[in-house]
């Protein structure tokens, strides 16, 4: 009868350990996603166990094929374990000098088992308190894009004194007559000049004119930037007018695009030269390799744009590993990958993280897609609303 109890045991132990390698190894991979069920299930009201339950089914219901796998892996090393305990009696002889110790397979199977659920579970554990590390600031700023519904597209639009509606412009005027109409939410192109400073700027050849009226085709310095002109008529705005308007307006939140090859650079200047700014600095990065760098500088409230990654990057099986697994304030998308129904907004959904789309200056449109799910759109036209 010992053998069968023994059997038995150890195959309890094989399968409690297979539930548990699955479970950090879902949690490890797809941190984001299971707190985010797990922590509104766990809000108060109703039955708690209840609710409780209805998320654990909702992630495994959310990717089977993951659970499986997880599950299949922690049974193959638990099943490992339960042969040597039961069917095999190996052991090793080791000479140390005079003495000779003995060890036996078993010990080995069980040592390493303990060794991989630690390494999942520290591994679960440090992206766990990532994600809630960043969620501190991550949470205000997805708040305040539900209520807005709207992002102030590069500053707004603004009308010139042609009569003219201009657009991209991320001048001054237009930045000041976005903010008097209440505008919370602002994304604005930034372009690093010759000297080092953050300018306002999405073109350099079509939307800088020099003083003497001639374009410039690549960058100047920031001497030279303030003393031109956007599209020949509007005042050009440095990353230190956009400073002392945050500090003017508390309750502003910057949507930062940062162009050109200088990227990782861009926000270093940031980092370094505005820190008591950076919460209300919303970066976009373009790109998933980008998020731990931005992550390092100290950002945490980032937004996902897909409008440079590749169709690899934008796949099922990548772009949602990826989304699952980081907490982001969002996720932002141009209007024309909603098309086919939505089909891949719906799968941009499942990862839990908001939608943003981007740029939608028709308010039957805007309506459309919050009907479908999106959280906010950029767009010039914030007074059509």
């Amino acid at each position: 009868m010992r053998r069968p109890r023994g059997t038995i045991l150890w195959s309890l132990g094989a399968a409690v350990f297979a539930v548990l390698f699955a479970g950090v190894l879902e949690l490890s991979r797809r941190t984001a996603y299971v707190w985010s069920i797990l922590e509104a299930d766990a809000a108060p009201g109703g039955n708690q166990m209840k609710n409780l339950a209805r998320g654990v089914f909702e992630i495994i219901s959310g990717d089977p094929k993951m659970v499986c796998a997880g599950l299949a892996a922690g049974a193959l090393i638990g099943a490992l374990t339960v042969v040597l305990a039961v069917l095999v009696r190996a052991y090793w002889n080791i000479r140390i000098g005079k003495r000779c110790i003995t060890i036996s397979a078993l010990a080995v199977a069980v040592a390493v088992d303990l060794l991989i659920l630690g390494w999942t579970t520290a591994q679960a554990l440090a992206q766990s308190r990532r994600y809630h590390e960043a969620y501190e600031q991550v949470a205000p700023v997805r708040l305040l894009m539900e209520e807005e519904k709207r992002i102030c597209h590069a500053g707004g639009s603004v009308t010139g004194a042609d009569g003219k509606k201009y657009k991209y412009t991320n001048s001054l005027e237009a930045f000041r007559l976005s903010l008097e109409r209440g505008a919370r939410l602002v994304e604005l192109d930034f372009r690093i000049s010759t000297d080092g400073a953050l300018v306002c700027i999405h073109k350099w050849k079509k939307d800088f004119i020099r003083e003497d009226g001639t374009r410039s085709e690549k960058a100047v310095s920031l001497e030279e930037f303030r003393k031109g002109k956007i599209r020949g008529s509007f005042t050009p705005m440095t990353m230190e007018d956009v400073a002392k308007a945050m500090e003017e307006h508390p309750e502003l939140y910057i949507v930062v695009d940062l162009k050109g090859d200088d990227f990782f650079r861009g926000y270093q200047i940031l980092a370094q030269e505005y820190p008591d700014l950076m919460a209300r600095m919303i970066p976009q990065f373009y790109h998933a390799s980008q998020f731990d760098d931005l992550y390092r500088l100290g950002y945490r409230a980032m937004i996902y744009t897909l409008y440079r990654t590749s169709e690899w990057e934008r796949s099922e099986a990548v772009l949602n590993s990826f989304a699952m697994r980081q907490v982001l304030a969002g996720i932002t998308m141009g209007n024309y990958r909603v098309k086919d129904g939505g089909v891949f907004l719906r799968q941009v959904l499942k990862t839990r993280e908001p939608v943003y789309v981007h740029t939608v200056d028709d308010p039957d449109r805007a309506h459309e897609l919050f009907e479908m799910g999106v959280s906010a759109i950029y767009t010039n036209e914030y007074d059509a609303w």
